[in-house]
């Protein structure tokens, strides 16, 4: 993996149970581009999420709302 690269690992076991690996991908954006994954092949028997899902991804995804009481 070079730089900013974002990689997705797809192995296959001999029983058919596949595992999916992404690196280079920092927050949720991570489920968001194995999404086509999990559309083709169903949802996930089991989900384990690393360290790297926990970071921000440099994308504010949360708006906050004030109130002006005058």
């Amino acid at each position: 993996m070079v730089g900013n690269s974002k990689e997705v690992e797809v192995s296959i076991a001999p029983d058919g149970t596949v595992h999916v690996d992404v690196k280079g991908v920092k927050g949720k954006s991570c489920v968001d581009l194995v999404k086509f994954l999990e559309e083709s092949l169903g949802e996930p028997s089991d989900r384990k999420l690393k360290p790297d899902y926990y970071e921000r991804d440099g994308y504010i995804t949360d708006t906050a709302r004030t109130e002006n009481k005058l």
